[in-house]
């Protein structure tokens, strides 16, 4: 009888270690227990994130991480926020319009996002005219069907935190102007003077090496549109503007200071950009279909006079 009793302790002994030791194998031995914001998607299908209450609809994101209002930025895999991929973005806020200075011509989406804090709209003219000279009433908001003036396109007033999308006909190369016509916004500057420009099948690639007191590009240029990229080499901020005019440098109408008046008489600005901290570049389409002489040039305060400029001609 003991001797039963031992087998049968030895043989119950064994066999919990066999099972004990069944579990531990198939548990693995670095699982852990993942909280329930961290568990993966079920079979039923993706996991959703929690219902948007009225406050975060507001403002469209493209990151889950907030962004400041002024600063829209591209999430990795996404177009800016309120826009496609396939889109071009626009941003209204007091008082600017955001949108590239050059666009290639053609049927273009627009998404047009307000990001200020009260309403704005967008108009959209086709003109020759400079600015200073749209016509305007006697409180200074244009006069839309003034002489002049072709509206392309037009908005509903937008509200803060809205976006809206367009279609918008920039078929016909040549100068348009993005406006908010809200009465005084023009007045207050809110408007941005866009180029369009032909579609070409190849564009020429154009670089140009900014530094202390250089523009580097090449003297002579095919004419039609190119790609210009602009690189600061330097040590301080930088721009690069270009005007078509048949002026010598030393004929640029300028101010008192020696900086070049951008809209002053016998010069045509063309293409401007951001300025660029050292060590960027920026690339942009740029209009050079016109042979003639041009001008490529910084007009920072201060750099143009010390000779931060570069003549280049454009052949047929």
């Amino acid at each position: 009888m003991l001797r039963g009793r031992g087998s049968g302790k030895l043989l119950l002994a064994v066999t919990m270690s066999l099972v004990l030791g069944g579990c531990a194998t198939s548990r693995g031995p670095n699982w852990t227990v993942s909280p329930a914001s961290q568990l993966p998607p079920t079979a039923a299908g993706p996991s959703l994130p929690p219902s948007p209450t009225a406050a975060q609809t507001a403002l469209p994101l493209s990151t889950p991480t907030p962004q400041p209002a002024a600063e829209p930025v591209s999430a990795p895999g996404s177009g800016p926020i309120g826009v496609p991929a396939s889109g071009t973005a626009i941003y209204l806020s007091e008082w600017s319009v955001g949108l590239p200075t050059s666009m290639l011509a053609g049927q273009v989406n627009f998404a047009i996002t307000n990001i200020g804090t009260i309403q704005h709209e967008l108009l959209v003219f086709k003109t020759d005219l400079p600015p200073a000279s749209i016509p305007v009433d006697s409180k200074g908001d244009i006069i839309p069907d003034g002489p002049g003036l072709n509206l392309v396109s037009t908005t509903a007033p937008i509200d803060p935190g809205k976006t809206t999308t367009q279609t918008v006909d920039l078929t016909q190369p040549g100068t348009y102007v993005f406006v908010c016509n809200m009465p005084g916004h023009f007045k207050a500057g809110m408007y941005r003077v866009v180029t369009v420009t032909p579609q070409f099948a190849e564009q020429a690639y154009i670089p140009a090496a900014l530094s202390e007191w250089h523009v580097a590009v090449p003297d002579t240029i095919t004419a039609g549109a190119v790609v210009l990229e602009a690189a600061n080499f330097g040590t301080i901020q930088h721009e690069l503007l270009v005007f078509k005019s048949d002026l010598p440098p030393s004929g640029f109408p300028i101010d008192q200071n020696g900086n070049i008046i951008e809209g002053g008489p016998g010069i045509n600005l063309v293409s401007d950009g951001d300025n660029l901290d050292p060590g960027t570049t920026q690339t942009r389409t740029v209009d050079l279909t016109q042979p003639g002489s041009y001008l490529f040039v910084c007009n920072i305060p201060g750099h143009f006079k010390a000779g931060m400029f570069s003549a280049v001609t454009v052949t047929p």
